[in-house]
């Protein structure tokens, strides 16, 4: 299959974005964690981050094996940012304005089909799996070549 070199260059940025994105959430839970339990249970969660950022930083050095495992953990990302976060929100507000009790609740199961369905569309349209694909391929192509 192939791509062209702006799908490619579009891929990196969303794979380099969703990276960012979960070092940040790491960090969030890490602190969250700190907050809410004190030292107890930290050093599991210390343990966790650490292999996984150290994972990126492999990543980030060329090995494969971690080009593997980080775009396995950046699909939970995108699942999250693209999937729960907004189905939370909004059915946080919903029942904020005391609408999601209306039909005897079944919005809380029409709601977010509707907000899944219309973010399937959205990233289909932006053709963001191909441009994440593009780069797989890529990166494969020139660890191919590098050996």
């Amino acid at each position: 299959m192939l791509f062209s070199s702006e799908q490619v260059n579009r891929g990196k940025k969303i794979v380099n974005t969703g990276t960012i994105i979960l070092i940040l959430l790491l960090l969030a839970d890490f602190t969250l964690s700190l907050v809410s339990n004190g030292t107890k249970g930290l050093t599991g969660k210390i343990f966790i981050s650490g292999m996984i950022l150290f994972n990126i930083f492999l990543y980030y050095k060329g090995n494969r094996i971690a080009f593997k495992v980080t775009m396995f953990l950046l699909s939970g990302v995108y699942i999250f940012i693209f999937g729960l976060l907004p189905v939370h929100l909004v059915l946080g507000l919903l029942r904020m304005l005391n609408i999601l009790d209306a039909y005897g609740g079944a919005l809380y199961l029409v709601v977010p089909a509707i907000i899944i369905t219309a973010e399937s569309i959205l990233v289909f349209k932006t053709e963001f799996y191909n441009d994440i694909l593009a780069f797989k391929n890529y990166y494969d192509k020139i660890y191919k070549t590098r050996k």
